[in-house]
């Protein structure tokens, strides 16, 4: 049975991917984000303005969004331990990657999958500003599409954040098909 309980940090009760947004030459890990449209294509990060990434995201002409993998949950933790302020992280972190096509962002060689967004809108909710930006271009590591056209989950362990530094990733084995209606 479920109880009330008073809360300060209501995310922490769900897991999230994690991605790491770049911007500029700037990279930080955010666990809040999402699709917002699929015609257009359209994908929103929120960002407080409390981080450097934030005065970048005002400058630039857009964001690109790095999936990785649970392998590299600590280059995802340690790029959030630092400002891009005072460190260059990229290099900090000996962090492979190539500029993006179409934004000023990177994306990274570990990467398994990657956006270009540009810039479309952006508004505040709460503490956090809702980036959102129109996907024009999209990366995928090879031979990880199935015949479906999904992530093979077999070949993918995706990075999730449970809250408090804590990273777990998905077990394959326990994958359901369940078809809807």
């Amino acid at each position: 049975m479920l109880k009330q309980i008073e809360f300060k940090k209501f995310y922490y009760i769900f897991p999230q991917t994690v991605a790491l947004i770049g911007v500029g030459k700037n990279i930080m890990p955010v666990a809040w984000h999402t699709p917002i449209s699929a015609d257009p294509p359209l994908y929103g990060i929120l960002v407080s303005p409390k981080r450097f990434s934030f005065e970048l995201l005002n400058k630039e002409n857009g964001f690109t969004v790095n999936f990785l993998e649970y392998k590299d949950a600590r280059i995802i933790a340690r790029t959030g331990g630092v400002s891009g302020r005072e460190h260059n992280k990229l290099k900090e972190f000996n962090i492979a990657h190539i500029p993006g096509k179409k934004v000023t962002g990177v994306i990274l060689d570990r990467a398994y999958g990657a956006y270009e967004c540009e810039n479309f809108s952006v508004q505040k909710y709460g503490d956090h500003f809702l980036f959102i930006g129109r996907v024009v271009q999209v990366y995928i590591k090879e031979d990880i599409i199935t015949s479906q056209g999904v992530v093979d989950e077999d070949r993918v362990a995706p990075a999730i954040y449970f809250g408090k530094d804590r990273y777990i990733t998905l077990d394959p084995r326990k994958i359901q098909f369940i078809k809807r209606g």
